[in-house]
């Protein structure tokens, strides 16, 4: 994998001259793009036969020296989108991937570049954010309404909710984690496995779907992205996640500013009006305790590397302060 911009656009040169066939492809305009399981990129491709894909678009990496699996399979994100294509939910148009080692010696991807905005960087007056959030859950919707078996090659098979929460546990169980701010976490767990739902309806499941992971224009979504840790799964994790970050009783106020352009009852309210398909207040209560224990739990974790000088982000450290609260209002929303 390159390690600077111009041996990353010798090689992306090299990928669109061998993917479009125009010898007289080329690429310019180089810019890094944020992201945390790679290396993404925006640039412009130019060719001179008037052909598909050309303007602006995205590149994105696998980082070096990780295994590829989890949020580095940058190849299973490209059969995830590329699965959507032509269906309800908006994607960007995914045009080339693969793990050729000429390239970039790396799994990679290339996809449409689309302008939009994110309602995490409140762009519109409040009034204008909320028609645009009830149209992204109605999105979310239309996700979890996509029949799953056909698109099993791509996801992968489906994930058991037990499964999900021995993810959790192999993060919670650390010596090295702060007590204080784990203090509740095992009680919330116990109480979670005790009332776990059993016949929670599957579909696919993109697993961090908040504001920051879908783009807006100005009057509808226009395409979800961060497709690293989508799967089948049960759907009510993502409206349990999505309602998590809107619940204000979930969060003390710290320096860091949340973007609620819905509260909890009306993202419930949209959702349960749009669905094609029955959910029980019961299971969604449940499905928000799990959002807020599982990102009390991520949380903890990636403090402790943090502390521990594993991996420097003192955002963790604002973020920390909320998390013994995160555990008791799950326990709150569980009855207990």
């Amino acid at each position: 994998m390159a390690t600077n911009a111009d041996e990353t656009l010798t090689q992306l040169n090299r990928l669109v001259r061998a993917k479009t066939g125009v010898v007289r492809a080329g690429a310019h305009s180089l810019e890094t793009l944020p992201g945390h399981a790679g290396f993404s990129y925006s640039f412009v491709l130019e060719r001179d036969d008037g052909g598909v894909p050309a303007g602006k678009l995205v590149l994105r990496v696998a980082p070096p020296n990780v295994k590829i699996s989890g949020p580095a399979d940058i190849v299973r994100q490209a059969r995830i989108m590329a699965s959507m294509a032509g269906t309800a939910v908006p994607v960007p148009p995914v045009y080339w991937y693969g793990d050729e080692p000429e390239f970039f010696g790396r799994p990679y991807f290339v996809v449409g570049f689309l302008e939009g905005v994110k309602l995490a960087d409140e762009p519109f007056p409040p009034e204008h954010m909320a028609r645009l959030a009830h149209k992204g859950i109605e999105t979310l919707v239309a996700l979890h309404s996509l029949p799953w078996e056909p698109r099993r090659e791509a996801f992968g098979d489906p994930l058991p909710l037990g499964e999900e929460m021995k993810r959790l546990d192999y993060l919670l169980d650390r010596p090295t984690l702060d007590p204080a701010v784990m203090a509740r976490a095992p009680e919330l767990r116990e109480r979670l496995r005790a009332t776990l739902p059993h016949s929670a309806r599957l579909g696919c499941v993109h697993g961090d779907f908040q504001w920051s992971n879908v783009l807006f224009d100005t009057e509808r979504p226009i395409a979800l992205i961060d497709w690293e840790i989508a799967s089948i799964g049960p759907t009510l994790l993502d409206l349990g996640w999505v309602c998590f970050f809107a619940d204000a009783d979930s969060w003390v106020e710290t320096a860091e500013k949340r973007v609620r352009p819905l509260t909890p009852r009306e993202i419930v309210e949209t959702y349960t009006r749009t669905a094609p398909f029955a959910i029980s207040e019961d299971e969604v209560r449940w499905f928000r305790a799990f959002a807020g224990y599982r990102f009390g739990v991520i949380t903890c974790f990636n403090l402790m590397l943090h502390r521990r000088g594993k991996r420097d982000d003192p955002h963790w450290e604002d973020i920390a302060m909320s998390a013994p609260r995160m555990f008791e209002r799950s326990l709150e929303l569980l009855g207990a």
